[in-house]
C-alpha cells in the first residue's frame, strides 16, 4: 500500500472514454464519416521515484500507455512519458536543477483529422546564487523539440534553445518576486526558406514572476512580461506586447479549493496562414472532500485563439473561441485505489465555419498506486 514518502511508486490505471464527436467535425462535415462517436481505452503502467539523498532530490517519472479505439481501430498507438530532474544543492547558498523529459502522444484531433504522434523532447539546467538572505541571482538554459511522425504535420517540427537571466526577492514570510531576462531562438527545420512562413524567429522576453502566499488558505502565481517576437523576413509576421499568467488557489475549508487562471499567451501556430497564434483565456475548477473516500470537482474554461503574423498569401486568418467544463466524482474505496467517473462537454466558434464543432464524453478511470 501506497504510502506519503515512498521512493519507489509504481502504479497502474485504466480509463475508457465515449467520445460524440470523436474527430470534432462541423455539422457540414458530419456526412464525411459513417459514425462521428467512437470508444476507446487507455491502459497505462508506470513508476513514480522521490529520492532524497542528503540534501539533493532526485524525481524520476515513467510510464507507457496503449490507447486503443473500438471503432476506428486506425487510430490505436502506444504512448510514453519520461521525466528526470534532480534538484541540486551545494552548501547553503548555491541551488539549481538539471533534467530531461520525453513525451509520445497523438495529436488533438480538433486540429489533426490522421493518426499523427508527437514526441517531445526537452533538457534543461539552471542554478541560483543567494548571496543575501532575502536576494538571489541565477540564470540557466533549454533546449527542446517537437517531431511529428506524418506529412504535412511534419512541417510543424520546430526545435528551440533559450536561456535566461534572473534577479529574485523573498519576503520573510516566503513570498517571492523575480525579475527575468529571457531569449529563445527557434526553428522550424522542415520548413523551406523561401516559404510564407518564417522558418526561424527570436523571441526575448522580460518577465516579473512572483509567488504570494497570505494567511495559508490563498496561494498566487504570476508572470507578466513583455514580449517581442521577431521572424527573418517580413515584419508584418512580427509580435510585440504583453504577455503572462496569473494563477490563485484558494482554500476555503479544509475541505474545498477554488483554482483560478487567467493569461494572455504567443504560442508556435501549424496553420499555413499564420506566423504565431495568440491564446487568451480563463479557467475555473473547484473541488469538495464531500467525505473522506469521495471527491466532487468541476471544471470549467474559455479561451481565445488568434492566429496572428500575416504570410502574405492573402487568405482569412482563424480567430475562434472555445469553451469547455467537465464534472467528475472521485472514490477512494481504499488508499491505494481510485475511481473516477465524470463528464466532459466542448464547442468551438470560428470566423472559418469549418472548424466549428461541440462535442460530449463520459469517462471511467480507475487507478491502483503500490
Amino acid at each position: 500500500m501506497a504510502k506519503e514518502g515512498d521512493t519507489f511508486r509504481p502504479f497502474l490505471s485504466y480509463s475508457r472514454y465515449f467520445d460524440s464527436n470523436l474527430y470534432r467535425l462541423a455539422e457540414s462535415e458530419y456526412s464525411l464519416v459513417p459514425q462521428r462517436s467512437d470508444q476507446y481505452g487507455v491502459l497505462s503502467a508506470g513508476l513514480n521515484v522521490d529520492w532524497q539523498p542528503g540534501r539533493q532530490r532526485i524525481t524520476a517519472n515513467a510510464s507507457k500507455s496503449q490507447i486503443r479505439y473500438s471503432r476506428y481501430a486506425g487510430n490505436d498507438y502506444d504512448g510514453s512519458d519520461y521525466s528526470l530532474k534532480w534538484n541540486w544543492r551545494m552548501g547553503n547558498h548555491w541551488s539549481g536543477q538539471v533534467g530531461a523529459t520525453e513525451i509520445v502522444t497523438q495529436s488533438s484531433f480538433e486540429n489533426v483529422s490522421v493518426n499523427n504522434q508527437i514526441t517531445r523532447e526537452g533538457k534543461f539546467a539552471n542554478a541560483d546564487w543567494q548571496f543575501h538572505p532575502r536576494w538571489s541571482v541565477g540564470g540557466g538554459a533549454a533546449t527542446s523539440t517537437a517531431t511529428n511522425s506524418t506529412f504535412p504535420q511534419t512541417l510543424a517540427d520546430y526545435e528551440d534553445k533559450s536561456a535566461f537571466a534572473a534577479l529574485g526577492y523573498s519576503t520573510p514570510k516566503g513570498s517571492k518576486l523575480r525579475g527575468e531576462f529571457r531569449q529563445v531562438k527557434g526553428e522550424f527545420p522542415n520548413r523551406p526558406s523561401g516559404s510564407t512562413v518564417d522558418p526561424r524567429y527570436t523571441q526575448t522576453e522580460y518577465n516579473l514572476l512572483g509567488d504570494w502566499s497570505a494567511s495559508g488558505k490563498l496561494i498566487a502565481h504570476g508572470k507578466v512580461g513583455y514580449l517581442q517576437r521577431k521572424n527573418d523576413t517580413l515584419s508584418q509576421r512580427d509580435f510585440s506586447g504583453v504577455a503572462g499568467r496569473l494563477s490563485a488557489d484558494y482554500y476555503p475549508t479544509g475541505k474545498t479549493v477554488l483554482n483560478w487562471a487567467i493569461y494572455r499567451e504567443v504560442a508556435n501556430s501549424d496553420d499555413t496562414n499564420a506566423s504565431y497564434q495568440l491564446n487568451s483565456g480563463t479557467s475555473l475548477g473547484a473541488a469538495w472532500l464531500v467525505t473522506s473516500k469521495i471527491t466532487l470537482r468541476a471544471n470549467a474554461a474559455i479561451e481565445n485563439r488568434s492566429f496572428e503574423g500575416d504570410p502574405g498569401v492573402g487568405g482569412e486568418q482563424r480567430d475562434e473561441d472555445s469553451l469547455s467544463g467537465s464534472l467528475s466524482l472521485g472514490y477512494s474505496p481504499v488508499r491505494m485505489a481510485t475511481i473516477d467517473l465524470g463528464l466532459q462537454a466542448g464547442r468551438r466558434d470560428s470566423n472559418i465555419s469549418d472548424n466549428n464543432y461541440t462535442f460530449h464524453s463520459v469517462f471511467l478511470n480507475v487507478r491502483a498506486d503500490f
